[in-house]
């Protein structure tokens, strides 16, 4: 009984660590989010921040650093990113605990628009890839414009077709996670589908290389 009750209290803990670690690094990256969303002049942000025009985005000086913290801690944690500290991933769950507060009945998903939405991802996906291979193509976005609000606001006004059908997609997606739980991290986001098709071609080298010595087995 002694023994339930510490590993009761030791998982509490864990989960107190992590949900303090999740939500502390989702509020101090708000910004960042927003201004990625609404001001990311390239096609697919996050791969070339040490060129980016924009001067007021703190992805520009500090990705190597956050991007190195968060490649430690999830090595030393072994938490999942997508599900652990992305800012996005936790915004989409937000999302979804408002909406279990309205309902609680599940959506369930029909076999022919779960078909859909995997065409959808893979679409996105391989457009990212297109868009890589050419160069991962810039918009037009004021390069200087002050505060955040200002900076989203003469964005808005100054952004071409391209960039507002990335700005609906990508609303639309994140809004989406109020009915189908996480509808970015499974369906849209080309990270999220990277880091999965990462985790399936770790597992089959796993399943290559494995001799069935028996020394992992459960049962």
């Amino acid at each position: 009984m002694a023994e339930k009750k510490f590993e009761l209290k030791s998982k509490l803990k864990k989960t107190t660590f992590f949900n303090i670690v999740k939500y502390g690094f989702f509020l101090v990256a708000i910004p960042s989010v927003f201004l990625v969303i609404f001001r990311c002049p390239y096609t697919v942000p996050f791969l070339v921040c040490d060129l980016c025009p924009v001067i007021d985005c703190p992805s520009k000086n500090y990705r190597r650093l956050i991007f190195g913290a968060l490649l430690g801690y999830v090595a030393i944690t072994r938490v999942d990113f997508c599900g652990k500290l992305c800012p996005l991933g936790t915004l989409n769950d937000i999302f979804y605990k408002v909406k279990m507060k309205i309902s609680k009945k599940p959506l369930k998903l029909s076999l022919e628009l779960k078909i859909i939405l995997d065409l959808l991802k893979w679409t996105v996906f391989l457009f990212v890839i297109i868009a890589i291979i050419n160069g991962n193509p810039r918009f037009y976005v004021p390069i200087h414009a002050g505060e955040l609000l200002d900076s989203i606001r003469l964005s808005l006004l100054a952004g071409g077709n391209a960039y507002y059908a990335r700005l609906i997609l990508v609303l639309g997606a994140i809004s989406l996670g109020i009915i189908i739980p996480r509808f970015w991290c499974r369906y849209v986001c080309p990270y999220g589908t990277t880091i999965q098709l990462t985790k399936k071609g770790i597992k089959k080298v796993k399943a290559h290389t494995c001799t069935k010595c028996g020394k992992h087995d459960t049962n």
